[in-house]
Parts: C-alpha cells; structure tokens; sequence
C-alpha cells in the first residue's frame, strides 16, 4: 500500500502516523461524489419542453414566447454547468450552452433553420 511518498502495509502506516503524532485523515482526500442523474435529465427535459412547445403552438402571446424563450436558456446553461462540474469538460459545456440558445432561437422564430446553417459557415471561415 501507498500513499503519497509513505509505503509500506496497512499496519506500518498506520504505526507511522500514530508514532509521529499525526492524524491520517488530514492527509486522505475523499472522492467527489458524483452528480445525481436527475441533474442531467431535469434540464433536458426543460430544454426539449420549451423548444417543443414554442415550435408546435405558433399562437402563444408574446410574453409566454419569451418566458419559455428563457426557461429554455436557462435550463441550457443549467446543464452546461452541470456537465462542466461533472466531466470538467469546458468545451462541451460551451457547445452545449451555444448550442441550446441557437436552439432556442429558431424555435421562438428569430432566425430560420437556413439561417443558422448560414451564420455557421459564416463562422467557420
């Protein structure tokens, strides 16, 4: 067994830290816990709810259009958020926080699917 510069068995280091004073659990790090599932699946399903009603129910008033116009926003960078704690993985927080709110913009109608391909291209070069 080993731990850090310190080798030897369980006993010996055990013996180690008692001899000398020292309390073993300052030098132990306890993993993370990872993140629920439900974190994930919340979002998601907040994200897909917004965008699927905002692309099925074109009469929906104005205010309604931009309440879930920023539920779905929200719940976007909620999950980006989510996956940067998680995985550590600032691109694929980043593509995921871009991504839901080009989403978002074509299904409130600010910009057509066309569009955004368009804008894309535009950004590639």
């Amino acid at each position: 067994m080993k731990i850090g510069m310190v080798e030897g068995s369980p006993e010996e280091i055990r013996d180690f830290f008692q001899n000398n004073g020292l309390n073993i659990q300052d030098y132990l790090e306890k993993p993370e816990t990872p993140l629920n599932r439900i974190w994930f699946i919340v979002p998601v399903l907040l994200i897909f709810g917004a965008i699927s009603l905002l692309t099925l129910i074109a009469s929906v008033p104005n205010p309604t259009q931009a309440f879930l116009f920023l539920i779905g926003c929200g719940a976007g960078i909620w999950l980006a958020v989510n996956v940067q704690i998680r995985f550590k993985n600032t691109w694929a927080a980043g593509f995921i926080a871009v991504g839901t709110i080009l989403l978002m913009l074509v299904a409130i109608g600010v910009m057509a699917p066309s569009e955004l391909v368009q804008q894309m291209k535009d950004l590639r070069k």
